[in-house]
């Protein structure tokens, strides 16, 4: 064969695989062909989906998508419940047709496609829209009849309807707000005339009102968790809603979260409480205007005295975030450091990784009894440094940080030890058995050679 049609029969070998790969490949299979031909809107994927104009029996509702969440623009804009509009796109994509009737053989009238009691446009990102219709039920069963233009009607099972025909509270959010707590930059709470403000710094939590001290990470979790758990139980849509009655003129508390990357602060206002139904319900006003009842799982974390909100821990940190501890007791100073994940005490030596750990856990769950002490005149007793990794700290560009625990012997026999950590600026008491745990018998923390077994020596009868 010549060269010229070798090269020819080649190129077209070398086209026919391009075009398998670019195209065919991407082509349906009989199989799904024939799942689509089922569908009431084939071709019709839900994430091509941006908007839904639903007309039921309980009126008409616009919802539109923006970004990865919807939003309800009428009757009113209001958060959409995307669990709701989900299962509504869902029920629409994946319809399929039980029994097709041609074009002529029933009058649409017959199935009330005339003036169907639900009708539903379909927006897509392309900018093109479908329109589905959904009639009355078939005289024997549950299946509903459908029109999408075409001139036929098609039956379909009827568990799809339920999902369409909601009133305006099941299509708007029961969230009251989507916030986790490595979100949140601060948070202010007003009670009366108490006012606590507490801001993150990294990967703590800093009170700046009523008092300068570390806070309680644990509380503003459990109170950030517990604000994104609250939900709607009733919606307030009176025209001029009654504020005093609500106890919304004069709010118990005042609640502002300032969230990270310039989103929009969330600002909770809450009033009264009643019972209802057997359950504890409070009213609340959202950023000034939004107002409804929520069930009262924030009532405990909001009404904690702002003293509380200050941190029991001596100084919250996580064991394995250490990379260096420094022990100095009775004029004894041991350091351990971590290596390649292995402990090792000063020139490499093995130290003792378990004792090494139970010292840090016992370091890292010190908690104080008192705050707010005179440290003058008491003799110094031990001291504590730790060096936490960079990812410890949770700022970009962050060093390993130093923290000092200093130690003091108890004012009087039988009383408190107490303790000073650098970065609180309080003088904190801390029962005397804990701290002993931490510091006794320092030389434990060397590792113990592991004993070798002595050889047997054979013995010889006589």
């Amino acid at each position: 064969m010549k060269t010229g049609r070798l090269l020819i029969l080649a190129a077209i070998v070398v086209a026919l695989g391009a075009y398998i790969f670019l195209f065919e490949r991407h082509q349906p299979t009989t199989a799904e062909a024939q799942k689509q031909a089922e569908k009431v809107l084939p071709n019709v994927k839900r994430a091509d989906i941006t908007g839904l104009d639903i007309h039921n029996s309980h009126g008409t509702f616009v919802l539109a998508k923006s970004g990865d969440t919807w939003k309800l623009t009428k009757p009113i804009t209001y958060p959409a419940d995307d669990t709701a509009v989900s299962s509504a796109i869902t029920g629409l994509v994946d319809l399929t047709i039980a029994r097709t009737l041609p074009p002529g053989e029933v009058a649409p009238k017959a199935y009330h496609l005339d003036h169907p009691p639900i009708t539903v446009t379909i927006h897509t990102k392309d900018g093109g829209s479908r329109i589905v219709k959904v009639g009355g039920k078939a005289a024997l069963g549950s299946d509903r009849a459908v029109s999408v233009g075409d001139g036929r009607i098609l039956m379909c099972s009827g568990f799809f309807v339920t999902d369409l025909d909601k009133d305006l509270d099941a299509w708007r959010s029961h969230r009251v707000a989507s916030v986790y707590p490595d979100q949140v930059a601060s948070v202010e709470l007003t009670e009366g005339h108490d006012h606590v403000h507490v801001v993150r710094d990294g990967k703590l939590w800093k009170l700046l009102e009523p008092l300068d001290d570390l806070a309680d990470s644990d509380h503003m979790q459990n109170l950030i968790s517990d604000i994104n758990a609250l939900k709607v139980v009733a919606f307030i849509d009176a025209p001029k809603p009654d504020l005093h009655q609500l106890g919304l003129d004069h709010p118990r508390y005042r609640l502002v979260l300032v969230r990270k990357k310039g989103a929009t602060p969330i600002e909770l206002e809450f009033g009264v409480k009643e019972k209802k139904k057997g359950t504890t319900r409070v009213a609340c006003r959202r950023n000034g205007t939004d107002l409804f009842w929520v069930n009262d799982v924030a009532e405990t974390p909001l009404g904690l005295a702002p003293v509380l909100w200050r941190c029991r821990k001596v100084y919250p940190f996580e064991s394995w975030n250490v990379d260096r501890l420094t022990l100095n007791s009775g004029g004894k100073t041991v350091t351990v450091k971590r290596i390649n994940g292995v402990w090792k005490l000063n020139g490499g030596i093995p130290a003792d990784g378990s004792e090494v750990l139970s010292r840090l856990g016992k370091l890292s769950e010190l908690r104080a009894v008192s705050f707010d002490l005179l440290a003058k005149g008491p003799k110094r007793m031990a001291q504590a440094v730790i060096e936490l990794a960079p990812s410890a700290v949770g700022k970009k560009g962050a060093k390993p940080k130093i923290v000092t625990f200093t130690f003091f012997a108890p004012l009087r026999p039988g009383g408190r030890a107490l303790v000073q950590v650098s970065g609180r600026k309080t003088v904190m008491s801390v029962e005397v058995k804990k701290v002993h745990e931490i510091f006794a018998n320092l030389g434990k923390l060397k590792l113990k050679p592991t004993p070798v077994p002595k050889k047997k020596t054979a013995s010889t009868e006589k």
